[in-house]
């Protein structure tokens, strides 16, 4: 989970629905699946859109399911603590949605303009590339009409800036969402597929994107906050993260040129901050005599 949480919302956040109701509200289920080239294994994943709300549902094996929910308004994200009665709330504001901004800046986008047709829905072919290498990252297939819950990890007043990426206010225009996702490697080898295989468009219980009212709530902004504090006071401000990045970059291009496995970059340090803490308090909680969902 900790792997794969990154990678979705990364994969979505290229999936930004529209600001106005010129391209119209979806309601209804998206059902994914993920699957790895260097595994044979395939997960499934549940999209649930209503308005300005989103529930993901992704199997975990041995009949676990993870369970997250996304409210586009106030750019928050809830994950459920299996079995505590508890769930995490994060802010996607701030610090989170900086570092996607700097992610996009390093991204080519060309819309190519063929469409294809997934579970029954057409969709346009994007290719992302890397702007400094020059390489494949992904093809998406992004089709449109889809509810604002996808935007739930940006502010919309930032779409609309002309300071903004074209593609960002295009579908920010047009409402869309990536029905397929493909991400390639450095050797240009297919690596992890993202694709809905059927669309449920129907009304949802409002209940869906809410957990029950006598769960516990943890906020984790307050610990959002005091990682960006412990950071500038260490001189870990914005500057040296974008510092860090780079010498990451430069150390996976010596290897290579070293003929060493280059190996995953890996989620930023930033990332690695967050899925720390998350692990400390799943442990944490886990200690804690269980109680029924």
């Amino acid at each position: 989970m900790q792997r794969r949480w990154p990678i979705v919302v990364a994969t979505v956040a290229l999936s930004l629905a529209p600001l106005s109701a010129r391209a119209g509200e979806f309601e209804g289920v998206l059902h994914m699946t993920t699957s790895h080239a260097d595994t044979d294994m395939k997960s499934a994943m549940d999209w649930y859109l209503k308005g300005d709300k989103g529930r993901m549902e992704m199997s975990r094996g041995e009949g676990r399911t993870s369970v997250m929910i996304f409210d586009a308004t106030t750019r928050t994200m809830q994950m459920a603590m299996p079995g505590q009665k508890s769930y995490m709330e994060f802010s996607l504001a701030g610090e989170r949605g900086e570092h996607l901004a700097q992610t996009f800046e390093h991204q080519v986008v060309e819309r190519t303009g063929k469409t294809e047709t997934i579970a029954g829905y057409s969709c346009e072919i994007w290719r992302i590339t890397d702007k400094e290498q020059h390489r494949l990252k992904s093809h998406v297939c992004v089709a449109k009409g889809f509810g604002k819950a996808a935007t739930f990890w940006a502010d919309p007043k930032d779409a609309r800036r002309s300071s903004q990426p074209g593609w960002m206010k295009q579908l920010a225009e047009e409402g869309g969402f990536a029905i397929r996702s493909i991400q390639y490697d450095e050797a240009g080898k297919e690596s992890m597929r993202m694709e809905v295989t059927s669309i449920d468009k129907k009304s949802l219980d409002a209940g869906l994107f809410a957990f029950p009212a006598d769960w516990a709530k943890q906020d984790m902004s307050a610990m959002q906050e005091r990682m960006k504090a412990m950071r500038e006071q260490k001189g870990q401000g914005k500057a040296d993260l974008s510092k860090m990045l780079e010498d990451m970059k430069k150390r996976k291009a010596a290897r290579r040129g070293a003929g060493e496995p280059a190996g995953e970059a890996g989620p930023q340090p930033d990332m690695q901050e967050i899925m720390k803490q998350l692990s400390e308090a799943m442990k944490k909680q886990q200690v804690q005599p269980q109680g029924g969902q």
